[in-house]
């Protein structure tokens, strides 16, 4: 089976105006595709941004990935994905790259499910199961009355745990915003609490022991990724697990984290991550930790790829989901999710619905 063609588009989605502490305010989402063509087959992958460098991300797919792949077989997808992180190396080891990469990892996934015909939590090792969801704002800027309006929507749809955006500049305020939402759903429902990296090593072992009276479920991104050693000591001197992974490009970082006993909870994003062949990498190395994993954004394809983890805890339910561009949208049932029975991941975009987004 040889790649015969790669195609991409890009897209700028308008989102309702939201926000977190690491990134500011969000208005668009960013959205690249994938057609990997081979033998009449076709696969469909795609990364996102939150507003920028879309457009790098597609043209480090057109220019220099799909020279690298286009006549190669597209039986070996490890192999495949070792080309391209060999042939970007020097370009950078994360970020941008790692969200090409993905995308046409992803699509080459999807090939293999329909060659294969099995579906992907098959090809992932996985048995097919519902995954807790939970409802995940992009809420800093809400007042608190909206934030409580967006929980009980939550509630409302049967998700058993909620996660809140902290990160103010005021720590009362943080705290404050915390307690109300622990009152509003009491002790039943799991609540979780993003920081988004606004902390200093030294702010979150003071805040984080003075968000433990609201028990959180977990404590996610308190500080920057790239301190490794301070998570380590948040695990060791903080009350609740550390959620850590939507900033990790590679499952390297990952095992970085893992071997230093800096993570309390594993978080995957076949996209920011770079692919499903290092998530899959990350779930090993998880489930040898005997960490529990769940996800980031990226709600249908983590459906299957969870469930090749001995313990998964929860699927996100993100506040931009991409539902409106899906021809099947993802189906949360008493707050579960089931992965697709189909060939491949199953995800395809309405290009209907995609088309009036669509950018240079």
């Amino acid at each position: 089976m040889t790649i015969e063609r790669i195609t991409t588009g890009y897209y700028r989605l308008p989102l309702e105006p939201m926000g977190d502490a690491g990134h500011g305010r969000i208005d668009t989402e960013e959205l690249i595709t994938v057609e990997l063509a081979a033998d009449g087959l076709v696969g469909h992958g795609y990364a996102y941004t939150i507003g920028r460098g879309g457009r790098a991300i597609r043209s480090l797919i057109d220019h220099d990935l799909r020279p690298l792949l286009i006549g190669q077989s597209a039986h070996d997808v490890a192999a495949l994905w070792d080309r391209m992180w060999r042939g970007l190396l020097y370009g950078g080891r994360g970020g941008l790259v790692a969200f090409a990469i993905a995308a046409v990892d992803i699509a080459l996934w999807d090939l293999r499910g329909l060659r294969e015909n099995r579906p992907l939590w098959a090809l992932a090792g996985g048995t097919a199961r519902p995954i807790p969801a939970y409802g995940s704002g992009v809420d800093l800027p809400k007042p608190l009355d909206g934030l409580l309006r967006q929980v009980e929507g939550f509630i409302q749809r049967g998700y058993s745990g909620v996660k809140v955006k902290i990160g103010k500049p005021d720590a009362a305020e943080d705290l404050a915003r915390v307690a109300a939402v622990r009152r509003l759903v009491g002790d039943k429902i799991d609540l979780m609490i993003d920081v988004n990296m606004a902390w200093s090593i030294d702010q979150a072992l003071d805040r984080g022991r003075r968000l433990a009276e609201y028990n959180p479920f977990w404590l996610e991104e308190p500080s920057a990724p790239e301190d490794v050693e301070g998570h380590a000591r948040l695990v060791r001197e903080l009350p609740m697990p550390i959620a850590v992974g939507e900033s990790l490009y590679s499952a390297w970082e990952f095992e970085r984290y893992i071997a230093a006993r800096a993570a309390g909870v594993v978080q995957i994003d076949p996209v920011t991550n770079g692919g499903i062949t290092p998530v899959l990498r990350v779930l090993r190395l998880a489930d040898e930790a005997g960490l529990p994993t769940s996800s980031h954004y990226t709600d249908e394809l983590s459906a299957h790829l969870l469930c090749a983890s001995k313990n998964p805890i929860y699927l996100e339910k993100h506040a931009f989901a991409l539902d409106p561009y899906l021809e099947q949208p993802q189906v949360v049932t008493n707050g579960t999710v089931r992965p697709t029975d189909g060939p491949g991941h199953g995800l395809r975009f309405n290009p209907e619905a995609l088309r009036p987004y669509a950018a240079d």
